[in-house]
C-alpha cells in the first residue's frame, strides 16, 4: 500500500536505488545529481472510494547555486517559518463542478478548480506574512509527458503526482480508471499535497531538505528527511482544503484507510493534524520526534 511520494537530496555523483523499494511503504528512492531524481512507488495505487491511497512522485530539485538566496539559512527556514506563525486558514468558498463517471473533462475541470481554489487560499497567507504569492504553473495529463526542464517524464512512473522546483510546475496524471464521481477527496488531496510541495519551496523549506539528505550519514537519516518533507506536503494540503470542506466530500470516509493501514498512519496522523488545525503551524514536521514521522 503506498502512502506518498518522497524528494531527494541532490548530492549523490549517479543514480542509486535505495532498499526502500522493496519496503511496505513502496518507496523506489532515486537520488542523481542535479538530474532526475525521486522516489516512485513500486505500482500505481488505483483510488477505492473516497480513500484511495495517492502516490506522488519525487520533486526534481535544483542544486543549491542555481536557487534564488533565502532571507535565511535553510534550516531556520524550515524550523522556524514566518508560515507557521500566521492564523488558521479561513473558510472559503468555492464551489466544485460535478464529477462524472468515465468524463475526463469532468475530472480535469474538478483539479482545475482545485487548484485555482489553493492559489486563493495560499495567496491570502502568504499576505498574512506581508510576502507575495505567485500561483505554479500546473498540468492535468491524461498521460505522462516528457519535461526535458524537469529531467525525463512526468509524472515519474508509478505516481500520479510530482512536482518539479526547476520549473515552478506540478503534473498530474489522473488516468481513465480515476474518472469516478466517488474519488473527488482522492483527486482533491492529490493537487493539494503537489500544491503543498510547491509552498515549501516558495518558503526556502525544500533547502533544508535538500541539506540534511545532502549530509546524511546513513540511510535511515536520509529516509527521515525524506519523510518530514512529505508529510508537511499532506499537512499543508490538508490545512488549505479544511477552508473549502463545505463542498468537498467526507473527510472521514477519505481518511479511514489511512487510519487502518498500519503504514499509512504516520502520514494520515499529519493529514488530520492539518485539516482539524487548518494553521500551516501545526505543520512544523522537522521539529517533531521522528515517531512521529512516517
Amino acid at each position: 500500500m503506498d502512502r506518498t511520494g518522497s524528494r531527494p537530496h541532490s548530492a549523490s555523483p549517479k543514480p542509486v536505488t535505495s532498499p526502500l523499494q522493496s519496503s511496505l511503504s513502496g518507496f523506489a528512492l532515486l537520488v542523481t545529481l542535479g538530474s532526475l531524481a525521486g522516489c516512485a512507488s513500486t505500482g500505481d495505487s488505483l483510488p477505492s472510494g473516497q480513500g484511495g491511497a495517492v502516490v506522488h512522485a519525487a520533486m526534481q530539485v535544483k542544486p543549491a547555486a542555481f536557487r534564488a538566496a533565502p532571507s535565511s539559512s535553510p534550516r531556520d527556514a524550515a524550523l522556524r517559518s514566518p508560515l507557521y506563525r500566521t492564523s488558521r486558514i479561513a473558510k472559503m468558498k468555492c464551489e466544485m463542478p460535478r464529477l462524472e463517471d468515465g468524463n475526463w473533462g469532468s475530472m480535469r475541470r474538478y483539479m482545475q478548480t482545485v487548484s485555482g481554489c489553493l492559489d486563493r487560499v495560499w495567496a491570502k497567507q502568504f499576505a498574512k506574512m506581508h510576502k507575495s504569492y505567485k500561483a505554479p504553473k500546473r498540468y492535468f495529463l491524461k498521460a505522462r509527458i516528457n519535461v526535458a526542464a524537469c529531467g525525463g517524464t512526468m509524472p515519474q512512473a508509478g505516481a500520479y503526482g510530482t512536482y518539479c522546483p526547476d520549473n515552478k510546475t506540478y503534473y498530474v496524471l489522473a488516468e481513465s480508471r480515476t474518472w469516478a464521481s466517488r474519488n473527488g477527496m482522492w483527486a482533491a488531496h492529490l493537487v493539494a499535497h503537489e500544491h503543498g510541495h510547491y509552498i515549501q519551496d516558495l518558503a526556502g523549506i525544500l533547502d533544508y531538505a535538500d541539506e540534511l539528505q545532502a549530509n546524511a550519514a546513513t540511510e535511515d537519516e536520509s529516509v527521515l528527511a525524506e519523510n518530514r518533507s512529505e508529510d508537511q506536503a499532506g499537512c499543508f494540503a490538508a490545512a488549505a482544503l479544511q477552508a473549502t470542506r463545505d463542498t468537498l466530500p467526507s473527510w472521514s470516509k477519505f481518511m479511514a484507510m489511512y487510519k487502518r493501514e498500519k503504514d499509512l498512519k504516520a502520514y494520515g496522523a499529519w493529514l488530520d493534524r492539518g485539516f482539524s488545525s487548518g494553521r500551516p503551524g501545526s505543520c512544523n514536521t522537522w521539529t517533531a520526534p521522528s515517531k512521529n514521522i512516517g
